[in-house]
């Protein structure tokens, strides 16, 4: 579930290790033309050295803001 975004992406962080590194998250929230919503959920961590990289922590297309809040949750909580 976790992916990096950058370009020189390499393997991915283990959940475990996120707790401490996480700076903040990030939530968009998008209308689609069939009236659903697009949830997606990054996280700012703290690389080497001080450099913030962006990670997928998870996404999807819903169907009301009380599935947009659940799955918000999820990825919030999914490296605890």
């Amino acid at each position: 579930m976790l992916q990096r975004e950058t370009a020189t992406a390499g393997a991915t962080r283990p959940a475990a290790d996120l707790k401490s590194i996480i700076q903040y998250y990030s939530i968009e929230l998008s209308p689609m033309a069939d009236g659903r919503l697009y949830v997606g959920v990054t996280a700012t961590v703290c690389e080497r050295e001080g450099e913030l990289d962006c990670m997928e922590m998870g996404s999807g297309r819903v169907d009301s803001l009380d599935k947009a809040l659940k799955l918000i949750r999820e990825a919030c909580a999914s490296h605890h």
